[in-house]
């Protein structure tokens, strides 16, 4: 074996508690090694502790993803929020977060490879289910539930963000452990997974890339901000300048992760932004163009040429001619517009008392 091979050995299988008080302080106050042993002893999972929690981590993923997948079908927030609860994702991304930040990098491939593992196994289920699930497969518009989930934007980037300061804020601050459910919820790691082989399924390729869009960005996201909290708490000062070098390239990594999935979900802000727009522009016309008519639905597709309008309205009298709305529309969305105009009448009826 070679010096540069001893020395790896020595940075990435040697004990939990290698590194040293870090420079940083976290709350004007510093880790001790056995506190930072401690905490990462929660993370890493080796020796005889390897197998079990190996079995109970997929058996938990197996799980977690059949109910996300179950509550996306039926449309029910309050199972795939149960689902977010079962999910042990968070225990191997904030592994990565901490090998990162140690400067391990056997471990924080190990770490990724099961992240990697566990995602593949929800996808998986997600599969399967929406291949056997019949109201899946009538053609008729996906439950909400689904497609929430595949149009991410940087909302969902700062979300994954606070999130995952808040799971690294947990991980070195046992007293506020109780905070560990929330963030579960809130990062939504598993619902993301479920989708993408429930929308893959059904051969909606793009949806499922929205979806793998949303994951990527909760995993790279979680892993800069809870990186940043075992920093600040200090984590990662290094015995020699090999692990220094490994753990600046691997953030480094993960910081370009970031940018990377940024730039799509910029497009998807700036889309879903003149989308909004758009819808609050039709909304002013149509209130202007029939104010006695009440409005209970608007629908603006702009991905067609023409753009098409479809709105619906209620009231006891017939809607004006639908080409003055579509004129005025052009002028506001600068686009050739078709307006789809659903009346539903209402009659209204009374007596005396006798």
């Amino acid at each position: 074996m070679s010096s540069d091979d001893a020395r790896q050995n020595k940075v990435d299988d040697g004990p939990l508690s290698l590194a040293p008080i870090g420079k940083l302080g976290f709350r004007g106050r510093r880790a001790s090694p056995e506190e930072q042993a401690r905490v990462l002893d929660g993370y890493f999972y080796e020796g005889r502790r390897r197998v079990p929690y190996l079995q109970q981590f997929f058996v938990l993923m197996l799980l977690s993803g059949a109910i996300a997948a179950f509550g996306l079908t039926n449309d029910s927030a309050a199972v795939v929020i149960g689902a977010m609860l079962v999910a042990p994702l968070m225990t191997p991304i904030l592994a990565i977060a901490a090998s990162i930040v140690q400067g391990w990098p056997w471990r924080m491939a190990e770490s990724l490879t099961i992240v990697a593992a566990g995602a593949l196994a929800a996808i998986a289920v997600g599969f399967a289910i929406a291949h056997f699930t019949p109201s899946l497969q009538t053609g008729l518009p996906l439950p909400d539930e689904i497609l929430a989930r595949t149009n991410p934007n940087l909302i969902d980037l700062g979300i994954a963000i606070a999130a995952g300061a808040a799971g690294g804020f947990v991980a070195v601050r046992t007293d506020a452990g109780g905070a560990l459910p929330g963030v579960g919820i809130a990062v939504a790691l598993v619902p993301p997974l479920a989708t993408i082989g429930m929308t893959a399924a059904l051969g909606q390729l793009d949806l499922a890339l929205g979806a793998t869009l949303l994951f990527l960005t909760n995993l790279v996201a979680i892993v800069l901000a809870a990186g940043l909290v075992f920093a600040a708490a200090g984590f990662g000062a290094f015995r020699d300048a090999f692990g220094a070098h490994q753990a600046k390239v691997a953030a480094i990594a993960v910081v370009v992760g970031v940018i990377i999935v940024g730039i799509p979900l910029l497009a998807h802000s700036l889309q879903r932004v003149d989308q909004d727009n758009a819808t609050f522009a039709t909304v002013q016309e149509v209130r202007a163009w029939a104010p006695n008519l009440t409005l209970n639905e608007v629908s603006v597709d702009r991905s067609t040429d023409p753009v098409v309008v479809t709105i619906v309205v209620t009231g006891t009298e017939v809607p004006p001619d639908a080409s003055v709305l579509a004129g005025l529309l052009a002028d506001d969305l600068d686009a050739a517009v078709d307006v789809n105009v659903v009346f539903v009448p209402v009659t209204r009826g009374s007596a005396p008392a006798p």
